[in-house]
């Protein structure tokens, strides 16, 4: 199911020409969930004119927001984030994983390291991100951005999966180019588990997942 928003329309002709837009398939995410679809920023992050038209986009329905600084998490969001705070003329910054792997998630937490801890301390932040699947990277970096004292104003990307919300982020305020609607389930409860579905190993964390089963 797709949602439209004012630059819905643009942003789908975008991922439809760059053949992002991956479906009836077997996709492990980030936060251990899985699903059948799964759209491939990859295919866009090369362009760079394309990306710079996303996040104008994602530029102008933030812009009456008086944002200071624009931060993403590594790597996708950082992109986002860069391209972004471009448009807005304000400062970017980047939250980087921790080594440590912990519950199902492929990833440690969110951090700022290089100095965006104090970068953001007394700042109005944006945290960004590419596409949002569970809103767990995002909900990370804001966690992040608020320990180093700075003021989550909102949240933004340029795809949501329709599966979090602003509250869920905990945020007043969720701005998205276009929702575009993929079902995702626990691994316990995955419906392509239980038929048998194999899992996608180019694409989202199948190569992962399946390394995580082998280990005895």
């Amino acid at each position: 199911m797709i949602d439209m928003t004012p630059y819905a329309d643009e942003t789908l002709q975008i991922l439809t020409q760059a053949d992002a837009i991956l479906d009836n398939d077997h996709f492990v995410y980030i936060s251990g969930d899985h699903g059948s679809g799964w759209i491939d920023k990859d295919a866009i992050f090369p362009h760079p004119d394309l990306i710079e038209r996303l996040c104008a986009n994602l530029a102008a329905l933030v812009g009456e927001w008086n944002i200071e600084v624009v931060c993403g998490p590594a790597t996708g969001g950082l992109i986002v984030a860069e391209w972004t705070a471009h448009a807005l003329g304000v400062l970017s910054a980047f939250a980087e994983h921790d080594e440590a792997t912990t519950g199902t998630a492929f990833r440690g937490q969110f951090r700022l390291r290089r100095g965006y801890d104090q970068l953001v301390a007394g700042k109005r932040v944006l945290v960004v991100d590419d596409v949002v699947n569970t809103g767990l990277s995002l909900q990370q970096t804001a966690l992040a951005v608020a320990q180093a004292g700075g003021t989550v104003i909102g949240a933004g990307c340029l795809i949501s999966r329709g599966n979090v919300t602003a509250a869920q982020l905990e945020t007043d305020r969720f701005a998205y180019l276009l929702e575009y609607r993929i079902p995702a389930w626990p691994e316990a409860a995955c419906q392509l588990c239980q038929s048998g579905v194999p899992v996608n190993t180019r694409f989202a964390h199948g190569s992962d997942y399946l390394a995580r089963r082998a280990k005895p």
